[in-house]
């Protein structure tokens, strides 16, 4: 069996009014800006700003392309397919002042998520051919306004986490072709949020998040199509048809700063720093009945940074621009086409705009997700390849609405 497979692995009752919402172009002021209810999880404390009862509903159209070339190889096969991927990522915020003093905040969204199909027949198949890996995440918040300038905020935080990873199978003997496993996992786990935010004057602020680390117990088990004889008879001897894997995986914590500033009546800047402790992700132990291993982590912390300004050129209308960098959270050397993480580059522009007599906030960004370079080995029924993309990016369109009541 593939053991680089077991590794691998995310109506609303009133609409009073509309005002625009403002998570920014390239994922940029989540931290510092506070100017709506998506701060209940981005930046929880920052809700004590809000004086009235809000609600805002997000959808983000995301494509993706990525093509996977192959430069040496044990196995036959060539190239990955192009792969080309269209999904919708939605998220609900709402915030309510409680009194002068407490706030409270609900969401549910998808904070992350990765996933590469790399077709049946390139060099590769033998160790992944399609994988997913999504996050869905719901948080609720009591933040509390200390002073006039300082506030603070805590909370439970749950993330579900799905993951599902199909490969080709070498059988054993000649004239079967390939067969086919495939390993659907998910689980969930409950930890905290906390935040900060430190107001130095009405248009000027500083906000800090912190979410822990999250260690959901993944359970499946994994199906096999296809399989000749003498393979199925070996996976029968060795317990391994039918029988449930149970996976330690660990979602690493993150810590994030960021300030908002307004330089005058129609300019506005927002700055980010986020770190992950990704030297923590991924499967820290893997379990298949009685049997037990422990898997070293591949992967290193991340840092990531984003910026954007803002022009306000009529009360209701705004354009904006913002720009995101993210360091790679796994070296050449260590990474995996399961999850093929490297360095990502973004860039964006916003509009504040009418629609249909709704004021709304659009997004459209691009993401450079860079080239990915592989070197991965396996035994003599999985083979060794290296190669890197030669595509690799995604556009999304991100609106918001904002809901008062």
């Amino acid at each position: 069996m593939n053991s680089k497979l077991l590794i691998a692995l995310a109506v609303f009752l009133i609409l009073p009014s509309f005002v625009a919402a403002e998570i920014g172009p390239a994922l940029s002021g989540l931290t510092g800006s506070a100017n709506d209810a998506t701060a209940v999880f981005f930046s929880p404390a920052g809700i004590t700003r809000l004086d009235q009862s809000e609600m805002v509903v997000q959808a983000a159209f995301a494509f993706k392309e990525s093509k996977f070339e192959v430069d040496e190889a044990t196995y036959s096969g060539g190239n990955a397919d192009n792969d080309q991927q269209i999904a919708v990522i939605p998220g609900v915020f709402y915030a309510k002042p409680l009194n002068e003093r407490w706030h409270l905040g609900l969401s549910v969204n998808v904070p992350s998520g990765f996933g590469n199909n790399y077709g049946d027949r390139w060099s590769g198949r033998y160790h992944t051919q399609e994988s997913t890996l999504a996050f869905v995440a719901a948080t609720g918040v009591l933040a509390y306004k200390v002073t006039d300038k300082f506030s603070l905020a805590a909370g439970p935080y749950a993330m579900y986490t799905d993951s599902t990873v199909t490969a080709r199978v070498n059988n054993l003997l000649p004239g079967y072709g390939d067969g086919k496993v495939e390993l659907e996992e998910d689980g969930a786990d409950l930890g905290f949020v906390l935040g900060a935010m430190y107001q130095f004057t009405d248009t000027t602020r500083v906000g800090l998040t912190y979410r822990s680390e999250l260690k959901p117990d993944l359970e499946g088990t994994p199906t096999f199509k296809n399989l000749d004889p003498l393979l199925r008879d070996t996976l029968a001897a060795a317990d391994l048809l039918g029988t449930e894997v149970d996976v330690d995986f660990t979602i690493p914590a993150m810590a994030s700063v960021g300030f908002y500033t307004e330089v005058s009546d129609q300019w506005s800047v927002t700055g980010d720093l986020t770190w992950l402790d990704m030297s923590e992700f991924g499967i820290t132990h893997l379990r298949v009945e009685e049997d037990s291993v422990s898997v070293s982590g591949k992967f290193r912390d991340m840092w990531a940074t984003s910026a954007s300004v803002k022009y306000r050129y009529a009360e209701d209308r705004a354009v904006s621009i913002g720009g995101l960098y993210a360091s790679s959270a796994v070296t050449d050397d260590n990474r995996d086409i399961g999850l093929p993480l490297d360095r990502v580059i973004g860039a964006g522009v916003g509009l504040d705009l009418p629609i249909h007599d709704y004021p709304c906030h659009i997004n459209l960004n691009y993401f450079d997700l860079g080239d990915a370079e592989v070197s991965q080995e396996g035994g003599p029924l999985t083979g060794d390849f290296e190669g890197s993309f030669s595509s690799n990016w995604a556009v999304m369109l991100d609106i918001q609405v904002k809901l008062a009541f």
